[in-house]
């Protein structure tokens, strides 16, 4: 999961606002995917990995929760960088399928070392799909302008082979979310474990009962101890 932690993410063109918004519908995502190992990365200025992959969901469901703008600078939209960083994450999962969810406004204005196509075109070499969901609505104030840019988003998807969703409110945006659940692969893992054939604790704790029984029988003898 990357996720956009910029300044715009606090518009309240969705319900509370986007970042809230966003919370909502990955901690029901989380609960919905036990078996999966999922990452957390979020960007602004800078991009910051939250949490390795894991499949601890309700650790990464409290660190969704607990996420606040101003965990990483806001003020800038480094998207390509943000990508990048969970791409290198994923680099070393030894999995089959390997996915990025990258949620954002789109608004891409701030490269430190990646553009977004730079990234994404990483990710296509890497058999990355990445699946992103436009957050905020794309109708224009009144001065004809909008506060996100699905351009840039579109492009990403594109280019790896992976889908591009918008979520104008929260109902669009989970129901996005999930139908990105659905196409994601499985991978099917085989967990080998040795057993003993029986406990072997038992022998011991009736040999320690019947000396534990005899020095209280022989105490109760001429062998008991006198002071």
């Amino acid at each position: 999961l990357v996720v956009d932690m910029s300044k715009s993410m606090e518009e309240t063109d969705m319900q509370r606002d986007r970042l809230d918004a966003a919370q909502r519908v990955i901690r029901r995502f989380l609960r919905r995917n036990t078996n999966d190992r999922v990452g957390l990365v979020i960007f602004g200025q800078q991009a910051m990995l939250a949490c390795p992959l894991t499949q601890d969901t309700k650790l990464l469901e409290q660190i969704v929760s607990d996420l606040a703008i101003g965990d990483v600078p806001e003020l800038g939209t480094a998207i390509g960088d943000g990508l990048a960083l969970g791409l290198a994450q994923l680099r070393r999962s030894d999995a089959k399928s390997k996915v990025v969810i990258l949620l954002s406004d789109g608004d891409t204005n701030w490269v430190t070392r990646f553009d977004p196509d730079e990234a994404a075109r990483t990710a296509k070499d890497m058999g990355v799909k990445v699946y992103t969901l436009l957050v905020g609505s794309e109708s224009t104030d009144v001065f004809g302008t909008s506060s996100v840019n699905p351009a840039t988003l579109r492009s990403i998807a594109a280019i790896t082979g992976g889908e591009y969703f918008r979520a104008a409110d929260y109902e669009s945006f989970d129901h996005g979310f999930q139908t990105v659940r659905q196409k994601l692969d499985k991978t099917k893992r085989t967990i080998t474990e040795r057993l003993p054939d029986k406990e072997l604790f038992l022998p011991f704790a009736l040999l320690a009962l019947a000396l534990v029984l005899g020095e209280r029988t022989l105490a109760s003898t001429r062998l008991r101890r006198l002071p």
